[in-house]
């Protein structure tokens, strides 16, 4: 009976201890978001993933603008999106330390200046929403402009997928030819085209069938 409600003291007291080193475990990535003009842009959605286990976290921006993740240590890919502005994603990865706080660099984003969409979500094989999916769009020649040999001005953008596996570019209002690209680790990667016609929308679905294990 003594063993025992030793044993309960001994856990009773580590689980503090347990939970405060969990705590201590995390670190602060924040930032804040803007228009080109500097004023703060409230409820833009902000997007970190994780590069080992590609998990996404997902927050909005305040009334000031401002955004914070508590992160396990890694480095992350942070993309964010707003209503009416051209969204994407940091080319460089963001590195969180335990116990420390990463400050990111303010970002301004530039008002969309288009009509036309290409937004879609990428799921895998079972039919379930895939996060932290890289999207690539790439616009290319449509069949007459490679007939006629015209160039075309070039346009890249990049979009990681949210929770819901969602994605969306916000694109030029014009006739478009555009090459989309889905990636994730552990899966084959799928390339689809879409043509896309001035003030119109879009759909595109991915469904990303998992790599097979080497025998």
């Amino acid at each position: 009976m003594k063993a025992r409600v030793l044993t309960i003291a001994i856990v009773l007291f580590c689980a503090p201890l347990m939970l405060l080193a969990a705590q201590q475990k995390a670190g602060t990535l924040k930032g804040k978001i803007e228009n080109e003009k500097g004023k703060p842009i409230a409820g833009a959605e902000v997007r970190a993933m994780g590069s080992r286990d590609r998990a996404t976290k997902e927050t909005t921006t305040d009334q000031s603008g401002s955004y914070s993740f508590e992160l396990a240590p890694d480095e992350y890919v942070v993309s964010f999106d707003a209503e009416g502005f051209q969204g994407g994603t940091l080319r460089e990865m963001q590195q969180v330390e335990e116990g420390k706080e990463t400050q990111i660099k303010t970002i301004k984003l530039q008002k969309a200046r288009h009509t036309s969409l290409v937004r879609g979500a990428v799921f895998d094989s079972n039919g379930a929403s895939l996060a932290g999916v890289r999207v690539k769009l790439m616009r290319i020649p449509s069949v007459e402009q490679e007939k006629e040999g015209k160039r075309i001005q070039s346009l890249t953008r990049e979009y990681t997928t949210n929770n819901r596996g969602e994605f969306a570019f916000r694109l030029p209002s014009l006739r478009a030819r555009y090459q989309l690209t889905a990636t994730l680790a552990g899966y084959k990667p799928e390339t689809k085209t879409v043509d896309v016609n001035e003030n119109e929308a879009a759909p595109v679905a991915f469904s990303l069938e998992p790599l097979k294990n080497p025998s």
